[in-house]
């Protein structure tokens, strides 16, 4: 298999955390071309990464599809727990990582400064932050004692946080959500989700 990702993707970067936490054998290439090419689009018809290739030549976009695939490919060690209520938590906690944190981090950069745009974004962030302040469970990962999906999400959405936005609204949006500060450093001695983020910031900081 081949996975299509750029170190600087929030949303190729929870792909990369369960794939080294399964320690797969998946070749990580970046798009050919960029990802505006016309060769990653005959690739990848969405021109979006991630993008997982299975070994059969099917196209898999999208994180949260292609870390569920791999979860059920790959069952070992296991990145979801036993039983329905659990395995929800993980996955609204999934969602609240992509929905809420990562994607606003991005529109947000990308938003002009002082806009309705950038206060809406903002906003959503927070809000993202304060469900994540009272969802934690307090324990080293999101949803327990051991790595998930969840943190998968969590961990580089977060990471994001104080290295994209801060400068754009000169606070630390974190450290107002102490049971979130604590999650972004229990979360990272991990050796996988070490990894991504220092891939993350490695990228960032070019």
């Amino acid at each position: 298999m081949r996975l299509y990702s750029e170190n600087s993707s929030p949303f190729s970067a929870p792909v990369r955390i369960a794939i080294y936490a399964k320690s797969l054998d998946i070749e990580i290439v970046a798009p050919p071309g960029g990802l505006r090419s016309a060769q990653y689009h005959a690739i990848n018809p969405l021109g979006t990464i991630p993008c997982l290739i299975l070994d059969g030549g099917a196209r898999l976009p999208e994180s949260s599809a292609i870390i569920e695939y791999l979860e059920e490919k790959f069952p070992q060690p296991r990145l979801l727990p036993e039983g329905a209520e659990a395995r929800a938590n993980v996955r609204l906690l999934q969602r609240i990582g992509e929905l809420h944190i990562a994607a606003q981090t991005v529109e947000l950069a990308q938003a002009a400064p002082n806009t309705e745009e950038s206060a809406t974004r903002l906003t959503r962030l927070v809000r993202g932050l304060s469900a994540l302040q009272t969802l934690l469970s307090g324990t080293p990962f999101a949803a327990g004692p051991e790595l998930t999906l969840a943190d998968c999400q969590l961990a580089p959405a977060l990471f994001r946080v104080p290295r994209v936005v801060a400068p754009l609204v000169n606070r630390d949006l974190i450290a107002a959500y102490p049971a979130v500060a604590r999650y972004v450093e229990t979360s990272r001695k991990h050796p996988a989700v070490a990894r991504v983020l220092d891939e993350l910031g490695a990228a960032l900081d070019k």
